[in-house]
């Protein structure tokens, strides 16, 4: 009986602790934060720190315990609509456009520098000179900068993508 006791107070506390709020915040990098620790919030994201409401408040402490009192500095909320990911429809079609219109740049100029960079070849393989050399290689390292671009573009559209979702960006917003 006693273990049943035991085991009913060490699970009230385990299900107090699950029902703490959580606190969101976005820093400078636009990566997405969460705590369930106000403590753990870097300062200079204090005002940028959204609660989120446990679904259900915990259960009241068990009795002959005295009841803590926790004081929290809860965010302000504001009366207008809550926006997705703290960033309005604007900034969002902004992020997207930004990466996506360098991404259509890169890849629109590759053709040309492709086609540079084989009559260089040929040039170098006739005349076989120094200048024409020169010339292939630091077409090549443009050719491979753009790509290497190119692709760290690809991903950081992919990750925006990710963050859009998990934020509940609407679609429309994405394009």
């Amino acid at each position: 009986m006693k273990q049943l006791i035991v085991a009913m107070v060490i699970a009230a506390g385990f299900s107090a602790a699950a029902w703490a709020d959580t606190y969101r915040w976005v820093d400078d990098k636009g990566v997405v934060h969460f705590t369930d620790n106000p403590d753990r919030i870097p300062a200079k994201y204090l005002k940028r720190v959204r609660e989120i409401p446990s679904a259900e408040p915990p259960p009241l402490p068990a009795q002959g315990s005295p009841p803590q009192q926790q004081q929290v500095s809860q965010p302000q909320k504001s009366a207008g609509p809550t926006l997705p990911g703290g960033l309005s429809e604007e900034a969002w079609r902004s992020r997207f456009t930004v990466l996506r219109t360098e991404l259509k740049k890169l890849q629109d100029g590759l053709p040309e520098k492709r086609e540079a960079l084989n009559q260089l070849r040929r040039k170098r393989l006739i005349y076989q000179r120094t200048q024409d050399r020169v010339g292939y290689n630091e077409q090549k390292e443009k050719i491979d900068r753009d790509e290497a671009r190119i692709t760290e573009l690809q991903a950081q559209l992919a990750a925006l993508e990710v963050e859009a979702s998990r934020a509940g960006v609407p679609m429309g917003w994405r394009q």
